[in-house]
């Protein structure tokens, strides 16, 4: 059997300078990471009126072009600006796009709108670095 004593002198500071540079790339990498948006944060989307009023969220077909007010607010309430709003459903869509305020204001004509008796519109709202934000009953429409 061959017997090697000098192939351990010197093991431990190898595992220690190995240590160190082993460490020292895992910070480097930490770092980087950490100065990264890996997580998209969450928004909301609201639709706060219906032409130019608060206190109506509902609406009627064969009522001409509606102007619907959408917001979108992230979770601490900030303004999400350039973010994509979508009301789609019921064989109509509309879409804009937020300002610097998280605001867009969207014509919907309601003559497209096809329901008998009542159904809802959806609403989503897309913005880079943002989760998808989805209502699927943001809208409740009435046939009129």
């Amino acid at each position: 059997m061959l017997r090697d004593e000098y192939a351990t002198t010197g093991l431990p500071m190898r595992m220690v300078v190995l240590t160190i540079v082993g460490m020292a790339g895992l910070g480097a990498m930490v770092m980087f990471i950490g100065d990264m948006d890996l997580v998209p944060r969450t928004m909301h989307a609201d639709i706060i009126g219906i032409d130019n009023s608060t206190t109506s969220s509902v609406l009627y077909t064969n009522s001409g072009v509606r102007k619907i007010t959408v917001q979108v607010i992230d979770v601490d309430g900030r303004a999400v600006e350039d973010a994509t709003v979508i009301i789609y459903g019921l064989h109509t869509s509309c879409a804009g796009i937020t300002g610097v305020d998280g605001r867009t204001v969207l014509s919907l004509d309601t003559a497209t709108i096809s329901v008998s008796g009542e159904g809802y519109l959806k609403l989503a709202a897309k913005g880079q670095g943002f989760l998808d934000a989805e209502n699927d009953f943001a809208l409740k429409v009435v046939s009129g």
